[in-house]
């Protein structure tokens, strides 16, 4: 079955490749304003089992006659799972003239039943529950420019859980872990960003930073009170004329009281492919990954990843010993020859018997 879907929407990404290309009359034969890439997802991760729905990738040439100004991108994403998850996103980047501005950021209203353990780095699989929930999530910037590359500026996170179903003899059914009944998590920061990226979503050269800092509070609407710090390192080297090393650092640290869906959650978007997201959670968490990507023939590539990463309660608790693994490798096909955005085919394996498979446009960072 697998086999056929992949088989599918490959056949339908070589048929739109030509197609869902949009252009003023004016720029027609020279520079593409705005690519569209609709086409059906499919794919299989840890949190949602099987999954299928539809995506469209926009790439964005806002202004064509100003070569400092990188391609913006944005995605519009609905899925239905194999868990009963329902999942309606967006998210966004995009530059002003001349990157004099940057904003970017995430919409997303999820019907999402989701397993938890409890919190740590050691929980053990027996403590595995379901919980129900309708959670909406946003979370926007808006840098300015100041100085090439490096932009500065105020950000705002949101999250709230509404409609909690937990099991009666559950962890979270006792109560004591906060955030187990729900609630707002409503807050303000600032973020600093070097992004030296030549190419957003498939990267080929220098690199990201980004420190990012958020209180939320009562004042702010939060019925949480916790200061979140983010860090995402990564750098891109050229190994040879075709083969790339890209290397990420990503960190999330915590003070107050977060609810324990605000925790530094390990999984895939802090770089652990293969590990269910919460699968472990805490205070803390630091994680690192890297990875070789190679061009193989016609549009096709390959890439091989392996990282490590751990959470904690506090900064004293971090050790080599208590690291979790991942290792893994991917296909890729070139779905865009002129804004190079590959369609990424992932496997990955982490420790205790954790897998993933995922389906995604860009690269993984």
């Amino acid at each position: 079955m697998m086999q056929r879907l992949i088989l599918i929407c490959l056949l339908g990404l070589l048929g739109q490749n030509g197609r869902a290309q949009t252009a003023t009359p004016a720029d027609s034969g020279r520079v593409r304003r705005v690519g569209v890439l609709p086409v059906p997802t499919f794919g299989y991760t840890p949190e949602t089992k099987g999954y299928l729905g539809a995506v469209a990738l926009f790439t964005l040439r806002l202004y064509p006659d100003d070569t400092l100004t990188r391609t913006s991108n944005a995605k519009l994403e609905a899925n239905f799972t194999q868990n009963r998850q329902r999942i309606l996103a967006t998210e966004w980047t995009f530059f002003s003239r001349q990157e004099c501005y940057l904003t970017q950021g995430a919409v997303s209203l999820q019907r999402f039943p989701e397993l938890f353990w409890g919190i740590g780095n050691r929980t053990p699989a027996a403590n595995e529950e379901l919980f129900d929930t309708r959670r909406t999530e946003a979370r926007v910037a808006v840098l300015r420019q100041v100085r090439r590359y490096v932009f500065a500026g105020p950000r705002l996170q949101l999250q709230e859980l509404r409609g909690l179903g937990l099991l009666p003899d559950g962890l979270l059914a006792r109560g004591d872990i906060a955030g187990s009944r729900g609630g707002r998590s409503s807050g303000a920061g600032y973020e600093l960003v070097y992004d030296g990226r030549d190419n957003l979503l498939n990267p080929q050269r220098r690199g990201y930073a980004r420190l990012a800092h958020s209180f939320f509070g009562g004042w702010l609407g939060s019925d949480f009170r916790f200061t979140r710090y983010e860090l995402d390192l990564r750098r891109y080297w050229r190994l040879k004329s075709r083969v790339l090393l890209a290397g990420q650092l990503v960190g999330a640290f915590h003070s107050g009281e977060p609810p324990f869906r605000m925790l530094a959650l390990m999984g895939p978007e802090a770089g652990m492919r293969g590990y269910y997201t919460g699968r472990f959670r805490d205070r803390q968490l630091l994680a690192a990954q890297a990875e070789v990507r190679v061009p193989l023939i016609w549009r096709l590539g390959v890439v091989g990843f392996a990282g490590a990463g751990q959470v904690a309660r506090g900064f004293g608790g971090f050790g080599l010993g208590e690291l979790k693994p991942t290792l893994g490798g991917g296909l890729r096909f070139l779905v865009d020859k002129r804004e190079n955005v590959n369609l990424r085919f992932d496997y990955a394996v982490g420790a205790g018997g954790n897998t993933g498979f995922y389906v995604a446009f860009g690269e993984a960072f």
